[in-house]
Order: C-alpha cells, then sequence, then structure tokens
C-alpha cells in the first residue's frame, strides 16, 4: 500500500537493548527489588525524537502523519497533540502497523518543533514476550504543509533528526508501570522551538527491521473515558504493621478517610501510606496533584484486592489490609515520580495502564496529597445498552459485565488487564463478542482486530489462539481459533454491515479449507471446555465448533450473495452440506442408540441442542435430560467458558426460561451471583476467585477482571430485556421483541430467590434506540416498547395467566383470538412508535 510515509526513514537511536535491560529493567532485578527512579542514569530514559521545520506565511493545512514502533505522544511547539492515547496500538508487527494523522495548523508558526516521546509499548516491552525480535524502538513521520497559494511542502524522518533519552519517563511498561523524574525537562519544553539543540545531541540512525505494512489507522483510539471520571470511595492512612498473631500482621490503621475528602487534601508523613479504594474494578491510572520536596519519590502500587488476614493459609502475600499483588505474578504495576520541588506538580502516566481497584501510595519524604482521582482508559466504543431490574444482585452483574468489557477492550479485546498477560485470547473473544456488541458500538473495533487476526493467520489457515499472535501460545484450538468466524458473523447479525464479510471472506475460506482436512474431527482438542467444573471431552467442542463454523460461514454466503446461484449463493449451499455432515459424524460418535449422549456433561447437551445436532425424535428427551442435569446439580451450572457462554440463551431457545432465571439468581458456587456476593466489581476468571470463606485462589490463573463469563450478558438482553435482530433482515432492521418473564411457581424456585418482577433497558441501533420493559404483577404481564423510525418488530407476548383472555394493546381492548400464536405466544406486529401491551 502507497501511503504518504513511503518516503519517510524509520529511525531509531540504536540502543542495545541487553544494555538497557541490565540498567533498568525491572525483571532483570529479583521479583521483589524495586525500581528506582534514581537508580535509572542519564541517557537511559525512553527515546525522544525532535525536528526544527520552518513553515512559510498562509499556511493553509499542516497535518502530520506518524506512527512508531512502541507507543507514542506527539507534542508540537509545547503543547500535546490529540487525547489519544498508547498509539498506535497493538497489531501484528510482524505484519502491520497502524499510522495515526493529526491536523497542527493551529499549533504552528513560522519557526517549529516536534517531540515524540517513544516507549516500548506492545512492540519491545515484556508483553511482547520477543515475538518481534530484540529491536529498540522506531519511529516514522511526515510533516505535510499546504499553503494558501497551492504550494506544498514535506518533512520526513531522517537521520537529520535530532534525539534524546534524557526526557522525564525513565523507564515505561505496560505489564510493569512507568517512572517519571520530573526534574528532567518535559515533553512539553521539549518541543519549543527555542529548546537547546545540545540537549538533543543524539543522531538517529536508520532503522530496518520492520518488514511489515504501514497502513492507515482503522478502529477506535485508545482515550481517557471522560464520562467515568473515578474518585475514591475511602482513603486508609496507616503507618507500619502490627503483629496481630498472623504471618504477615496487620496495617497500622491512623486513619480511614470517607468518599467526600478521600479524593482531596491529605498530608501523608514519611514512612506513612495510604490505600485508596476506588470502589471498583476498572483499567486506566491515577492522575493527581501533589507537593513536595525536591527529589521526593513516590510509589504507587496497584491491586484488585486488600490482604484479608494477613494468613498464608488463606493466600494472603503481606499484613491484613495491605495491596494483595501476588496475582499480578511478575507484572509490577507500579508507578514512580519524583517531584522536583517547585509547587504543585500535576502528574498522571501515559505510557501504561493498570487493571486495579485499590492504589497504594506511599513517598520517602513528608508530602501533601493536594488532589486523587483515577482515569478510566480504554477503547472509544460509545456505549448502546442498559439492563436494569428488580433485582439489585443481578443490577450489580450487568454491570460487573460491563466494567469487564470496558477494562478489556484497550485496542484488543484481552482476557485480563493486570497481569503479566493481557493477551488477545480469541476464545474469550468469541464467546463475548454479541454481549459486547449489545453493550457498545464495537463494529469499528473488531473491524481493526479482524484485519488483526488476518495479519495472524497461519498460512495453512489456523487463526492463533491469542490475535495478535504471540510466539509462545499455540493455534488452532478449538472453540479459540474459531473466532476468525464467529466474530465476524456477529459483527453482521448486529450492525447489518455485509462488508465485513467481504473483508474476511478470504481469510475465513481459507480457515475453512483448513477445517476440510481433518476428516470432519473440526480444529485441535486444546483447551476444551476451559475451567469447567464437570469435563467434556475435548473432541466433542471440535466437532461441534466445525459445525458451528459450517452453519454460520453458509449464512454469511448467502448474505453477500447478490444473484441466485452465484458463485457464493453455491458456497453457502455447499456449506450447509458440510454442516449436515458434521452433524452425522456428531450422532455416529456421540449418539447413543436411545439417543442420549454418550458425553453426559451439561455442555455436550447445550452445544448439541443450540447447533441443532440431534435428531429430532430424540430432541425432546435431549432437552429434559439437560434441564434435568441443573436440577440435580442444585440448580447450579458445571459448564466452562464454552459452555456457559451458550447456557441460559439454549435454555430459554428450548423453552426453559425459567430454569435460566433459577442459574442467573444462584448465589452459591458455581454461579454467576457467587462471586458477586465475595464482592465482585468485575466478572472473574474462576467463579471462586476469592471466597470469604477461604481466601484466594492460586495465583497461577486468578484474574479478577476476565469477561468471558460475562457473555450471560447476551441473554439478558435477548430474553430477559427480550431485544434481538432478525436473521433474516439483520441489523436491528427488523427487531424481535420476544421478553421471557421470570414466571417460576414455588416449586420450581431454588430456596432463597426471589424472581425478578421488572425489567427495564434499552439498545441504540444504527437506526435508533430500542427502548423496552416489563413487569408482572401476579397474572398481569405489562410490556412497553419504543420502536425506531425505518425499523418493523414482531412482538411475541408471553401471556402468562391461565384464564386471560383478552390483550389491551396501546388502550384497546381485544380478543387473544385475534392474534396468531406460537409455542404459546402471542404473535403481534409492531410499527415505530411507543407501544404498551397489557395481558
Amino acid at each position: 500500500m502507497n501511503t504518504i510515509l513511503d518516503k519517510a526513514k524509520w529511525i531509531t537511536l540504536g540502543r542495545d537493548p541487553r544494555e538497557v535491560r541490565s540498567k533498568i529493567n525491572p525483571w532483570e532485578y529479583p521479583i521483589t527489588a524495586e525500581i528506582r527512579a534514581e537508580d535509572i542514569p542519564d541517557g537511559y530514559g525512553i527515546p525522544v525524537f525532535s525536528k526544527k521545520f520552518e513553515v512559510k506565511e498562509n499556511v493553509k493545512k499542516c497535518i502530520v502523519y506518524i506512527t512508531a514502533l512502541g507507543c507514542f505522544n506527539l507534542y508540537v511547539n509545547g503543547s500535546r497533540i490529540s487525547n489519544d492515547e498508547l498509539m498506535p496500538g497493538w497489531t501484528d508487527f510482524n505484519k502491520r502497523v497502524l499510522y495515526y494523522e493529526y491536523d497542527i495548523t493551529e499549533h504552528v508558526s513560522k519557526v517549529n518543533r516536534i517531540a515524540v516521546p517513544v516507549s516500548l509499548g506492545w512492540w519491545a516491552g515484556r508483553i511482547s514476550l520477543g515475538t518481534y525480535g530484540d529491536n529498540d524502538i522506531a519511529l516514522i513521520c511526515a510533516i505535510k504543509t499546504e499553503y494558501a497559494n497551492g504550494e506544498v511542502e514535506y518533512v520526513y524522518s531522517d537521520i537529520d533528526w535530532q534525539g534524546t533519552t534524557d526526557g522525564p519517563v525513565r523507564y515505561a511498561d505496560i505489564w510493569d508501570g512507568e517512572v517519571y523524574n520530573s526534574n528532567y525537562d518535559s515533553y512539553s519544553k521539549m518541543s519549543q522551538p527555542n529548546y537547546p539543540c545540545e540537549k538533543l545531541a543524539k543522531v538517529p540512525t536508520v532503522f530496518t527491521g520492520f518488514k511489515g505494512e504501514i497502513s492507515p489507522k482503522v478502529g477506535p483510539s485508545v482515550c481517557v473515558r471522560e464520562f467515568l471520571n473515578m474518585k475514591p470511595v475511602s482513603a486508609t492512612i496507616f503507618d507500619g504493621i502490627n503483629d496481630n498473631g498472623s504471618d504477615f500482621g496487620a496495617i497500622n490503621v491512623v486513619s480511614v478517610i470517607d468518599a467526600k475528602e478521600a479524593s482531596g487534601r491529605i498530608v501523608l508523613k514519611k514512612g506513612q501510606k495510604v490505600n485508596y479504594d476506588l470502589g471498583q474494578n476498572m483499567v486506566g491510572w491515577a492522575n493527581f496533584v501533589v507537593k513536595g520536596s525536591k527529589n521526593t519519590t513516590i510509589t504507587l502500587r496497584h491491586a484488585e484486592f486488600l490482604n484479608d488476614s494477613g494468613m498464608l493459609s488463606r493466600g494472603n502475600d503481606d499484613a491484613d489490609g495491605s495491596v494483595y499483588t501476588a496475582n499480578y505474578r511478575s507484572a509490577k504495576a507500579k508507578l514512580k515520580y519524583v517531584l522536583n520541588g517547585a509547587g504543585e506538580e500535576k502528574y498522571r502516566p501515559a505510557f501504561t495502564f493498570f487493571g486495579f481497584r485499590y492504589i497504594e501510595f506511599s513517598a520517602d519524604e513528608d508530602i501533601e496529597i493536594i488532589s486523587f482521582k483515577c482515569d478510566v482508559v480504554g477503547s472509544d466504543t460509545p456505549e448502546t445498552g442498559f439492563i436494569e431490574t428488580s433485582s439489585k444482585d443481578i443490577n450489580q452483574l450487568y454491570s460487573n459485565i460491563k466494567w469487564g468489557q470496558r477494562g478489556n477492550y484497550l485496542s484488543v479485546p484481552s482476557d485480563c488487564p493486570q497481569r503479566d498477560e493481557t493477551l488477545g485470547w480469541t476464545g474469550d473473544t468469541q464467546v463475548f463478542a454479541c454481549t459486547g456488541a449489545y453493550n457498545a458500538n464495537v463494529l469499528e473495533f473488531f473491524r481493526k482486530w479482524l484485519q488483526d487476526a488476518r495479519d495472524s493467520q497461519l498460512d495453512n489457515g489456523m487463526y492463533p489462539d491469542v490475535i495478535p499472535k504471540s510466539r509462545v501460545v499455540g493455534n488452532g484450538g478449538a472453540a479459540w481459533s474459531d473466532a476468525g468466524i464467529i466474530v465476524p458473523y456477529m459483527m453482521y447479525k448486529m450492525y447489518g454491515d455485509k462488508s465485513i464479510i467481504k473483508e474476511c471472506y478470504p481469510s475465513m475460506q481459507k480457515y475453512m479449507d483448513y477445517l476440510a482436512t481433518t476428516n470432519l474431527e473440526g480444529p485441535l482438542q486444546t483447551y476444551g471446555d476451559w475451567l469447567a467444573y464437570e469435563p467434556t471431552e475435548k473432541r466433542l467442542i471440535s466437532i461441534c465448533y466445525y459445525a458451528y463454523d459450517a452453519i454460520l460461514y453458509s449464512k454469511m454466503m448467502a448474505a453477500i450473495s447478490e444473484n441466485e446461484g452465484d458463485f457464493f449463493a453455491q458456497k453457502a449451499e455447499e456449506y450447509m452440506q458440510v454442516y449436515n455432515n458434521v452433524r452425522n459424524h456428531f450422532c455416529n460418535t456421540y449418539l447413543n442408540d436411545d439417543g442420549s449422549l454418550s458425553q453426559n456433561t451439561q455442555t455436550a447437551y447445550l452445544l448439541a441442542l443450540k447447533l441443532d445436532l440431534i435428531p429430532e425424535e430424540y430432541k425432546e428427551k435431549a432437552k429434559k435430560t439437560v434441564a434435568q442435569k441443573i436440577i440435580d446439580n442444585g440448580y447450579k451450572l458445571s459448564t466452562g467458558f464454552i459452555g456457559t457462554a451458550t447456557l441460559n440463551q439454549t435454555l430459554s431457545e428450548i423453552g426453559c426460561s425459567n430454569l435460566a432465571y433459577s442459574l442467573l439468581l444462584q448465589t452459591a458456587n458455581p454461579s454467576w451471583l457467587y462471586s458477586v456476593y465475595q464482592g465482585a466489581t468485575t466478572v472473574w476468571e474462576r467463579w471462586n476467585s476469592y471466597t470469604k470463606e477461604s481466601g484466594f485462589g492460586n495465583v497461577g490463573m486468578n484474574s479478577f477482571n476476565h469477561y468471558a463469563y460475562g457473555a450471560v450478558g447476551e441473554w439478558m438482553y435477548k430474553y430477559m430485556l427480550g431485544i434481538e435482530t432478525d436473521e433474516k433482515e439483520v441489523g436491528f432492521k427488523h427487531i424481535i421483541l420476544q421478553p421471557k418473564p421470570d414466571t417460576r411457581k414455588e416449586n420450581e424456585m431454588p430456596e432463597g430467590q426471589e424472581k425478578i418482577s421488572w425489567v427495564k433497558g434499552y439498545f441504540v441501533t444504527a437506526y435508533g434506540k430500542i427502548e423496552a420493559s416489563w413487569s408482572v404483577d401476579g397474572n398481569t404481564f405489562t410490556y412497553s416498547v419504543s420502536v425506531p423510525e425505518n425499523t418493523t418488530a414482531t412482538l411475541f407476548l408471553p401471556v402468562i395467566g391461565e384464564n386471560t383472555t383478552t390483550v389491551t394493546a396501546d388502550g384497546v381492548k381485544c380478543d387473544i383470538g385475534d392474534f396468531s400464536q406460537k409455542d404459546g405466544y402471542l404473535v403481534i406486529d409492531v410499527f415505530p412508535g411507543k407501544h404498551e401491551f397489557v395481558c
């Protein structure tokens, strides 16, 4: 692809990464060692590239085209340009990097200077896991100036630029954090036209280590989500440790400050620490103003939990009340800030992010904290959905699902945002993709990620198990690799955009060609039903996902077919036949003579029913079997990542919505509300990542922000709130309204549960907002809906009273017999506008 950057050169300061690591990289020290800002010598800060340039009079427009291998910020004439963060984001750098375009016209004068600091980012930081080689960071840039008379001038990055490693960010890594020394000149100052050239004495060299494509930015930027500005709900000042008879003791609390005062002025003495509680597990960074003496070093440590006892037997790693960081594994997740002593100093990091609820704030001398808050950081995906119910527990669960998405949709859909991982695991991605599309407009977010998927795809057609690809993780895993088929379909279905299918078609066909070589066995048998309490044979998962791929691919080919019998129509027929072949193979492999499955697990039955793999004559038996298995298990699930994602949806599809409510409202382990009752404010990797009874789980894999199990949100939108798109008129051009209220009788309800009596919410489509609500009062069901213009809708209205004979539709009473019926629901055509139905 030809771009304006073709004439520019990649430039680097040519540092030896091994030398940099030996002096400043935290993982070269013992795991418990501190990174001290004063230990990082001159010449070892992150690289800064600079160029002084002049323009003539009558500038019409001045544009910077820029990208980096590493994360960059752009400064011009003392101003930081744009609110974008962590540019250029994460792609498969072996194949591609995205360039950004910034209009700096209002910032230029006759003489100008550009300054660009670049950190390790996803290119060379620890998170890269060596995937892109052992290279230093690099920058490429072009400045285009257009004049009123039509003249155009260019400035390109080359070895005539200048550089330094003596800026204020001394070290930055996505896993480990940032070290900032404010005694060095700021980047704003470095970008002033009169900044001394002798301070920019390093001469860049041409970098030749990038062999991929430089292409225009696609997808939303990472940014601070201003509408989620977070202030602490409390602040606990403590001084030292008291012996409480435990292994680590307990913090010696000096004072506890409530929410009203916690974000304001706090005087912190040397030796004291303050734990800020944000009240919400989140992703982002601290943003604070402090005052103190020159060279005072402030340290911030981040955590998702506090130690609850100081006892090793409960998994504690330090004193009761201190921040618990063991589950971050080797990730340091720290900030260091060195004061210059010149009065009030404001700081927030720019080259890292953290997953946390708690921040421990300390300093090696007395300081005054003037103000403290936290910025929520993530990809700029406008939120489009909302649900509220009569159950505060379910409302908390819904909030947890949304916060998990906010934290993990950051440049790529990651599995978790806090520990030494934060990779784009495709299994998590595909099970949550539809929930994600209800919660927020993620079409362009996934358009970018699907480009990453195509870049990362293997020559044999397999998609990696993480995208962007990592050298330390495998490829082709069943239910993981299949994200390359599932995600395009979900985006097409939710947004009605056929272009995403067309963009992905060659890549998807390559994957389907790979599956054709597996003798109907499907993708590799790797992770199975990950973290299930009741394991299902991995082979079954693989065969089921081949069937799923085939039917979705057939639907997508039919969608882009333009004429009957054309190439894509033939493809649609071909893959329906592939589906039938896989279906027969499934039955031959797992169906017993009596119609039961040889794999007698919840997940096996759920997948078989969801994908219509069971012959018609045995379906009713299968429905009863899976329902009884759940009841016999104490109204608890036994599924893992794969089974849980389809659990409640499949139950509603087979007429067991009441059982789905019993699962949703379950509070025992395992269940969605179990973690809520243990204090969760996001969805966890494990149902019991922490328990009040036993403490913390094994740190080897114990994330407290891991959104996969939040895929139940799709069911909450589709069947609880009742808003779904018609697969024949996708993108909510034709809306299916299918509210399924909680109509459980006493003998159906697990002990201690209460029915959900009302639900309300909305979903914003490309055509406008769909608002819906329902309530149950005795045997009366009331349903209200607002349907956008330029759409149509079909309502499947439940009749919950046994003796109900009439329906009041928009104030007009009608006989039930006036409406057609299907599976016990009244079928009503609903047109744009606001409507209310009572029956």
